[in-house]
């Protein structure tokens, strides 16, 4: 999950130029990459969004040549990329071990705007299914997206029936 201070480092290494506070004609455009260099809106009123804008800026630099405006899979292959480089499932469960609860909290704990989490939640939704399990240093959860999104730690079966008092019982 790379801050917003860690992509203009990329950038820079790879050559790009970064211009932060650029004045576009149009408020609903907030960023945009062209050949080398990649320019942000000034519009942009957050740092969430302003990490999202240029986290997908820096894609389109890295993933694409040429005009893809009229590409709708290549933009939807673009923003998939900026969900798990941004976040991630592994981000999803750190933010969980972290506390987060409520999809507002974990936007907040990531560092990405509202709406940009509920559209990850949605796109992982089509991509993964209703649920899938992620593997992390600090073991296996389950990540479900629907009826509602939750990540949990599965229980082992000897768990299960410690907690719940129902022990087998052996019979020779």
């Amino acid at each position: 999950m790379p801050s917003y201070d860690r992509l203009l480092d990329e950038a820079q290494e790879r050559g790009i130029t970064v211009i932060e506070k650029y004045p576009f004609a149009s408020h609903r455009i907030r960023g945009l990459c062209y050949d080398d260099t990649i320019a942000l809106s000034a519009h942009i009123d957050t740092e969430a969004e302003r990490r999202v804008v240029l986290g997908e800026e820096l894609t389109h630099a890295t993933h694409t040549v040429g005009d893809i405006l009229e590409d709708p899979r290549m933009e939807r292959r673009i923003r998939e990329r900026n969900f798990d480089r941004l976040v991630g499932l592994q981000g999803l469960v750190k933010a969980f071990l972290a506390g987060c609860r409520e999809p507002w909290e974990f936007a907040e704990h990531l560092g990405v705007p509202v709406d940009f989490f509920a559209e990850l939640m949605q796109n992982y939704k089509q991509r993964y299914g209703v649920r899938t399990t992620v593997t992390t240093e600090h073991g296996l959860f389950v990540i479900g997206f629907e009826p509602t999104f939750r990540v949990r730690k599965p229980f082992r079966a000897s768990q299960s029936r410690r907690l719940s008092g129902k022990r087998k019982i052996r019979r020779f």
